[in-house]
């Protein structure tokens, strides 16, 4: 009965240093294809410029269980492959990773449900001493597998959704006759739809929106924020994105990714999108701000508007400015391509934040001189903008490629990067990104994380 025991409660230790305390040793790999004493090249007025590897369809939960993104070592948890293949958390390094969180989801969860998320996240960035980066959801409302309790539904109230058009005799709100609101299709890989789309004009939704940043997401951080302040550990917070792709959604003949005789069909349930939600969104914000007529330019300043409401809903919390990101997708700067879908660079600036963008060589094609260029005109002062959301996918096909994207992001202002993929992800995913120590593009960001200080001796 002794050795039961004895074996028994060798077999707890055991799992108990696997499960909760990685072991740090250098992961083998080929010799650095870079020297080991460089220094920052691009000294910044930010002190904490971050690599954010994004745990992509990951709970909170999730991320502090075992690792099973592409590649990856299956010893450590999400979270605790981070310092394994980067080696522990430099506090003097101008760049530093952090591991990133797909919300708290604004739309979607309880009051409790996002501050259960915040408290765990930072729970788990104090254990692992790896920064947390937060990707806040204002939009989408995409899946309810974090958490569904939201009262009440914004999408049951047609007067906080989006229109498909001006309400015509006999109706109380634009497109009634249709039997329901519009839903809200989206392309991730394959087509789905959720239940309608927020109206961000609408003075009900933004009252929502922002008691439930406030409540649910500012006040827990704030607390937290302030802690980790007070023991010189506020490097461990990394960020929030306050918005996800802010847009207003637009699949008329604009949208080439729309084929009208070839209506998208939800992947999960089998429907087609009828041939009346084939048309611009937006009619509800436009009646609202008095128009008759759809007017393009109208719809960008409420874009803009929205996500300037919740970046100084942030900032008045006690966000640093600095740790605040917009995120829009960043075509508008290599295609003019006047949709809502991909609002004007100019509608991510504002006071109160950093300009955040998708911007992927793939998926999301960007041109760093004119978006830092449309960044400049609608502020001088603005000198920083964040890769909100990006991909390792066509980047890590050799160390020098992904050397150059990340040069090219940091070299014009890239206070933030983020690496989606990092997560969960099928086997068969174009999007998974290599956890691999050998990886071209794992080598590279190792090399921008182990740089010094531009001052250092």
């Amino acid at each position: 009965m002794k050795i039961y025991i004895k074996l028994l409660t060798l077999l707890v230790i055991i799992v108990f240093v696997n499960c909760k305390k990685d072991d740090l040793t250098e992961p083998e790999g080929e010799d650095k294809p870079y020297p080991s004493d460089l220094k920052d090249p691009y000294p910044s007025e930010i002190d904490d410029r971050y690599i954010v590897f994004f745990l992509t369809n990951t709970s909170v939960d999730q991320a502090a269980d075992r690792s099973n993104g592409r590649d990856s070592n299956k010893k450590y948890t999400f979270v605790g492959e981070i310092p394994f293949l980067f080696g522990s958390l430099n506090e003097e390094s101008p760049y530093k990773y952090a591991f990133g969180l797909p919300g708290p989801m604004l739309l979607t969860q309880s009051v409790e449900e996002m501050q259960e998320v915040i408290n765990k996240a930072f729970d788990l960035a104090e254990q692992y001493d790896v920064p947390v980066y937060f990707q806040l959801d204002d939009c989408n409302n995409y899946t309810n597998a974090f958490g569904s309790g939201a009262s009440p539904k914004f999408y049951e109230n047609p007067d906080w959704c989006e229109w498909v058009a001006f309400p015509t005799a006999g109706e109380d709100w634009g497109g009634q006759s249709h039997g329901r609101l519009p839903n809200y299709w989206f392309n991730w890989g394959s087509w789905m739809h959720v239940e309608a789309f927020p109206c961000f004009q609408s003075a009900g939704l933004r009252q929502f929106v922002v008691q439930q940043m406030q409540q649910g997401v500012l006040n827990p951080l704030m607390l937290r924020y302030n802690k980790l302040i007070s023991e010189g550990k506020e490097h461990l917070f990394a960020g929030m994105a306050i918005g996800w792709e802010t847009h207003i959604p637009d699949y008329s003949s604009n949208n080439t990714n729309i084929n009208r005789n070839n209506l998208p069909v939800n992947s999960l349930a089998g429907d087609q999108m009828p041939l009346w939600e084939a048309t611009e969104y937006g009619y509800h914000a436009l009646h609202l701000k008095g128009y008759d007529d759809y007017n393009l330019a109208a719809l960008d300043t409420v874009v803009h508007d929205y996500i300037e409401l919740l970046s100084k809903t942030a900032y008045d919390a006690g966000v640093p400015r600095n740790k605040i990101f917009s995120h829009i997708v960043g075509i508008r700067s290599a295609h003019n391509k006047a949709i809502t879908n991909y609002p004007p660079i100019w509608t991510a600036v504002n006071d109160y934040c950093i300009p955040g963008f998708t911007m992927s060589p793939v998926t999301a094609p960007y041109d760093m001189y004119t978006l830092t260029l449309r960044i400049k005109e609608e502020d001088n002062g603005q000198n920083n903008f964040a890769c909100a959301e990006g991909y390792a996918r066509g980047l890590d096909g050799s160390f020098s490629i992904a050397d150059d994207y990340f040069d090219s992001m940091f070299k014009n202002g890239a206070s933030l990067v983020t690496v989606y993929g990092w997560g969960r992800a099928a086997a068969d995913s174009k999007f998974a990104a290599s956890h691999s120590p050998d990886s071209p593009f794992v080598i590279a960001a190792k090399k921008w994380l182990e740089m010094k200080p531009a001052d250092s001796e």
